[in-house]
């Protein structure tokens, strides 16, 4: 699916199990066929995964796996 980046945001937190939660929060904006104008979400992206080399505004394609959850990003 090709996102344009709007927003990025390092997460680092310790959750209320102790669990430590790190990773990168992308917010993107994409065309959704339920919703008229562009839809917002936000994705979070664990950090064994690659995230290129990206400003805000640029296109990315993201790739989902059969959980639903980001596997890959590549810039479009």
């Amino acid at each position: 699916m090709q996102v344009k980046l709007v927003g990025v945001q390092r997460v680092n937190f310790t959750n209320n199990s102790g669990e430590v939660i790190k990773g990168t929060k992308l917010f993107c904006e994409f065309k959704d066929e339920n919703v008229e104008g562009l839809k917002t979400n936000a994705f979070f992206i664990k950090p064994e995964i690659k995230i290129p080399e990206c400003k805000i505004n640029d296109v990315i394609e993201l790739s989902f796996n059969m959980n639903g959850k980001v596997e890959k990003i590549d810039k479009a």
